[in-house]
């Protein structure tokens, strides 16, 4: 019996879709806590090796806006 492979289209869209809700997520949480908009620290190029690693939010948060805060 063969094992059914996923098309590489299914493969690059779910690879896709699943970067942009990370990007999503990442510009409100700047925008909400920080005030920041995400389009001003980084493109996608460099987020993009954040999403692969699989780093949480608040290191990537961390690292774009240089550990300061703006709610002091």
């Amino acid at each position: 019996m063969k094992a059914l492979k996923k098309p590489a289209s299914l493969a690059l869209y779910v690879l896709h879709s699943g970067f942009q809700a990370f990007k999503l997520r990442l510009r409100e949480e700047l925008f909400a806590y920080r005030g920041i908009n995400l389009d001003n620290y980084a493109d996608d190029e460099s987020l993009y090796c954040y999403y692969q690693r699989g780093e949480p939010l608040t290191y990537v948060i961390e690292r774009l806006c240089g550990g300061t805060d703006t709610e002091s």
